[in-house]
């Protein structure tokens, strides 16, 4: 992916920021959406969530010997 020059985005009182348009129409985002933060050292990290779906099929043949099957997993992860 390489180096991404940022753009500057000011903190507001409540610490709030503003995603900039453009980087919000290229990655899909819409109001009202969740997005996970995270933080990576001095970085901010954020992403769009994992919906249970990618993730049941990025699961699959991982976990061996497990009382859980994959089709309950959804099950799981939507309680959550």
């Amino acid at each position: 992916m390489g180096i991404i020059m940022g753009k500057e985005v000011e903190v507001e009182e409540r610490g709030r920021i503003l995603i900039p348009k453009e980087l919000r129409e290229e990655l899909h985002l819409r109001p009202g959406q969740k997005l996970l933060i995270e933080r990576k050292g001095k970085e901010i990290i954020v992403k769009a969530p994992i919906d249970a779906s990618e993730f049941i099929s990025e699961l699959q043949g991982c976990v061996k010997k497990s009382s859980i099957k994959p089709t309950n997993i959804k099950k799981i992860w939507e309680k959550l």
